[in-house]
């Protein structure tokens, strides 16, 4: 579970808050004026989010038309088609 913390204690303590974050890889949440504002993240967690963010952007790429196009080629029968098309769609 993400540690919040206010961003007055964030400033305060910053050299412990991002060895407790690159360490422990626990997200810390900060908060100004009780809002939720920001989340410090160590690097590999964000590499992650970072590389899955642009396979997703990838895959949305895909057009209703391009995928109509694979459809065709593939030569696939309707009712194929159909589950194929609701799926890349979900």
């Amino acid at each position: 579970m993400a540690k919040e913390i206010s961003a007055l204690e964030l400033r305060n303590h910053f050299g412990e808050i991002m060895d407790e974050v690159r360490y422990r890889r626990e997200p810390c949440i900060v908060k100004k004026n009780r809002r939720r504002v920001i989340v410090l993240i160590d690097i590999d967690t964000y590499e992650a989010s970072k590389s899955r963010i642009e396979e997703e952007a990838f895959i949305e790429e895909y057009s209703d038309e391009r995928i109509k196009e694979f459809l065709r080629e593939d030569k696939i029968d309707k009712s194929l088609q159909d589950k194929v098309r609701k799926e890349l769609k979900s």
